[in-house]
């Protein structure tokens, strides 16, 4: 007698709405851009009712505020794997522009941007969202080891750096007429920062270049 399939909890029923949910605004905001991704086009790409979308988030602000904070998770794991063999500080320093890309430059990571650019004229998503970026950042920067020895806001301004140059390139490479090319720019990035290091414009972790 074949054995009967175990019924799913309601935290599993719960979680596996939240990532259909989640995969469906990454894939409609990517697609076509805050303004156009409502709601209800999400619950319905993601084949949830209405009832179930309203259960898990009540406004787009909240649902908003959930993909970012889920993909930054995302992204932090990737990170994790890229650099888990990088031990030397300026190496990891160095190494962030291209990892930044590969991680920023996807869907999720263009959708994010669509958010964040989308708060600016939504006060309710701006609310939300202006604690769980700080947390991000403040995640972002301890995990990344950027910062030399009390220099914490010099650490910050070299992540802001990266992290906002790479989203604008991801931009630039709908628009270049040769998308490719746009990698220069990120390499390029990279040779500014080396520089940086070799004149003490810029430091990091124990390491200092005179």
């Amino acid at each position: 007698m074949a054995e009967k399939p175990r019924r799913r909890t309601q935290a599993e029923r719960s979680a596996g709405t939240r990532e259909a949910l989640l995969a469906a605004a990454i894939e409609a905001l990517h697609e076509l851009g805050y303004a156009a991704t409502s709601t209800m086009l999400v619950a319905e790409r993601a084949g949830v009712s209405r009832g179930a979308m309203l259960h898990q988030f009540r406004t787009k602000a909240d649902l908003m505020t959930f993909v970012v904070e889920a993909v930054f998770e995302e992204e932090l794991q990737r990170y994790r794997e890229y650099l888990k063999d990088i031990a030397d500080p300026r190496q990891r320093m160095l190494a962030y522009p291209e990892l930044a890309w590969e991680v920023l430059s996807r869907p999720s990571g263009v959708a994010v941007l669509e958010i964040l650019q989308g708060s600016r004229s939504d006060p309710q998503l701006c609310e939300k969202l202006a604690p769980v970026q700080t947390r991000i950042e403040e995640q972002a920067l301890a995990f990344t080891h950027l910062a030399a020895p009390g220099d914490v806001r010099g650490a910050m301004a070299v992540m802001r750096l990266v992290v906002w140059a790479i989203r604008g390139l991801s931009v630039a490479q709908v628009l270049a007429p040769a998308p490719g090319s746009v990698r220069d720019s990120v390499k390029l990035l990279r040779r500014l920062m080396e520089a940086g290091l070799q004149t003490g414009v810029l430091s990091v972790g124990d390491v200092k270049t005179d």
